[in-house]
């Protein structure tokens, strides 16, 4: 039996070239054929592949720690101040680029601040980082009774001028208002004792009718007044003349007799009263301003910048125009005594007293008493005590002239107040000529000013212009703005100018009341 010897397989190389060829087989012993390069292609493929997967998690890893790495740091930052770290806090905040995150942080961390102080027993340390931490939870109440607290320590250990102005700051809290009252009349008690007379005079007469603040501010008045030069509120309380008591109560009786709250200038609007209780309105009704024509039983009318209020006979009030910040929220007020209008907030005192407003500002008047009468500037609220001791919001508005004061007016940083005695003083302007005057309005501008014998004046800054009036006779009141300026006659007529662009001046056909017959006066001039 003869065997077959197999077959050899061959590799064939063409041409007697070898050449990176490569056989393949089957099972079968078949070749599939050559592959030159396929397993590097397969490599250098899924290479790729994978390199592009790690790219795109590093990519989108790197856009995730980018969205976190702020909460990271504000964690971090909090973890800080929980440590009581405040240095490295504070940096790790300011680094931070997102603005309400940082501020949240940074009330935080002035809360835990003070906090760490006001265990320590330094309370008065404290309070600033309290005021700095807002309205951080916790923050304000624990500011006031941080600052009661303090206000008492003072208070005990006799230190009243720091007692009286830590209860000051405290505003309605419990019984601060009557502590603060305390402690000043306390304090000028003490001065007075030591023979400061001239300090203890000016707080006690900035006390009014507290307790027995009047006979003490005379009392140091008159030590005072045995001095060379002692000056005119010394005289004042010390004692004046009967020539200069019977040149003050003929004043008196000329303001007296000057309708109050019959005309009124907004800033482009114009209102007036009529004898017969109807409202006229013209220029900007931008807002519904001079919506008025309805109105009746009016007693007394105010303007502020884009609104309108008037006084009832009934003691309640009506109100026009803006209302953006509330100004004409005024349906609920009952028994008003007097209206007063700013530039967006309404004022008005009641029969008993009582302050009430609304509006843009929120003003803390607490410790005001004896209000004899008040003006709303821009932003300002203002007014005059029964004693002559000037109120004021903003204490810049006030110099040492103020005083014996029966009206004080202002208007952005201008202010002026009229004194018992017909003189003006101002913060800003010279008017030490006028006198007999009896009323003043004040504007971003300047100063009007109407004597006795119905003339008006006028005092401007040097940058700046107010219409000439000087040619008005017999006015009985005058009201001014911005813009212009409003007056009216013993006869009844309305005169203004200024600027007129949207009709603010358009008055000269109005009659407010029909005079009583008299003999004939000086003609007044055409509007």
């Amino acid at each position: 039996m003869n065997e077959q010897t197999p077959k050899k397989h061959k590799t064939v190389h063409p041409d007697d070239q070898r050449t990176n060829t490569t056989l393949i087989w089957r099972v079968r012993g078949k070749p599939v054929g050559a592959t030159k390069g396929a397993g590097d292609r397969r490599f250098v493929q899924r290479a790729i592949f994978y390199s592009i997967i790690a790219l795109g998690a590093l990519g989108a890893l790197a856009y995730y720690a980018y969205l976190k790495a702020p909460l990271l740091k504000a964690s971090y930052a909090d973890l800080l101040i929980e440590q009581a770290n405040f240095e490295r806090a504070e940096r790790v905040i300011h680094s931070l680029d997102n603005g309400e995150i940082r501020e949240e942080l940074q009330k935080k961390l002035y809360f835990t601040y003070a906090q760490t102080y006001a265990a320590a027993g330094n309370m008065m340390e404290s309070i600033p980082f309290y005021r700095a931490a807002g309205d951080y939870p916790g923050a304000q109440e624990t500011l006031l009774k941080t600052g009661y607290k303090l206000a008492k320590i003072y208070e005990a250990d006799g230190d009243f001028l720091e007692a009286g102005e830590a209860y000051a700051e405290l505003g309605d809290y419990l019984d601060a208002v009557e502590k603060s009252e305390a402690c000043s009349y306390a304090y000028a008690q003490e001065r007075l004792e030591y023979g400061f007379y001239e300090e203890a005079m000016r707080i006690f007469y900035s006390l009014g009718s507290y307790e027995n603040a009047e006979a003490y501010a005379k009392e140091a008045a008159v030590e005072l007044s045995q001095n060379e030069g002692a000056g005119d509120l010394v005289s004042l309380l010390a004692g004046l003349s009967d020539e200069q008591l019977e040149g003050r109560e003929r004043l008196k009786d000329a303001r007296d007799a000057l309708p109050h709250g019959i005309v009124a200038t907004g800033y482009k609007h114009t209102i007036a009263l009529t004898q017969e209780g109807t409202v006229l309105a013209s220029g900007s009704n931008l807002y519904g301003q001079c919506n008025v024509s309805d109105w009746t039983s009016i007693t007394a009318v105010a303007a502020g910048a884009y609104h309108t209020v008037g006084l009832k006979a009934d003691g309640t009030l009506v109100a026009a125009g803006m209302n953006e910040y509330g100004q004409c929220d005024v349906s609920g007020w009952e028994d008003v005594a007097a209206v007063y209008a700013g530039a967006y907030n309404t004022v008005a005192v009641t029969k008993s007293g009582e302050l009430l407003t609304t509006g843009y500002q929120s003003w803390n008047t607490l410790k005001w008493r004896d209000i004899a009468g008040l003006a709303i500037g821009d932003y300002a609220l203002c007014g005059v005590m029964t004693n002559g001791q000037p109120l004021s919001t903003h204490a810049e508005l006030v110099t040492e002239e103020y005083y014996d004061l029966v009206a004080f007016d202002a208007a952005t940083a201008n202010s002026a107040g009229l004194k018992a005695d017909g003189s003006v003083v101002a913060n800003g302007l010279d008017v030490s000529e006028m006198k007999n005057i009896l009323a003043i309005d004040c504007t971003p501008n300047g100063v009007y000013m109407l004597d006795d014998a119905g003339y008006v004046f006028s005092r401007a800054f040097s940058y700046a212009h107010l219409p000439d009036v000087s040619d008005w006779r017999d006015v009985i009141a005058i009201s001014a703005s911005a813009t212009h300026v409003a007056g009216v006659t013993s006869d009844g007529r309305v005169l203004s100018r200024g600027a007129s662009d949207m009709g603010q001046c358009e008055t000269m056909d109005w009659v407010l009341f029909t005079p009583e017959q008299t003999e004939d006066t000086d003609a007044t001039p055409e509007p």
